[in-house]
């Protein structure tokens, strides 16, 4: 597993730590003149909250365009693949009335602030509901 991990701190009381690890690379095998092209991957963060000791994690595939990156595939890293992963993404969209509109999906950002959403759900539950008092 890569460690990629960064301590956040946000306004209550809590630490993360994030690992971004690759769990499976889908390939096609032969795209023009390169061998066991990367088309797809499968991801996964973790986050870790050491002060309340509370773990959240997700988990995700994506998909690249075809011949958009590439590495021969023996010679591949966690870190590369990752990198490839974390790349903006632009999502370009018409509406209704026929303008176009566009925005940059940030993957590494997103997802981590949905485990982090996670553990902050946690922690609330946790402060809501605190241990019995004679159970102690």
């Amino acid at each position: 597993m890569v460690d990629l991990a960064f301590l956040v701190t946000k306004g209550i009381n809590m630490s993360l730590i994030f690992k971004w690890s690759i769990t499976k690379l889908q390939v096609i095998p032969q795209h023009d003149d390169k061998q066991n092209v990367v088309v797809a991957v499968d991801w996964l963060v973790n986050a870790n909250d050491e002060v309340n000791l509370l773990t959240a994690s997700a988990a995700g595939t994506k998909q690249f365009v075809l011949g958009a990156f590439f590495i021969p595939y023996d010679q591949l890293t966690e870190q590369q693949v990752l990198n490839w992963c974390f790349a903006p993404e632009t999502i370009v969209w018409t509406d209704l009335d026929g303008v176009e509109h566009s925005s940059i999906n940030y993957l590494k950002d997103e997802w981590e602030a949905q485990v982090t959403g996670q553990i902050e759900r946690q922690l609330a539950k946790k402060q809501s509901e605190p241990a019995l008092p004679w159970a102690s």
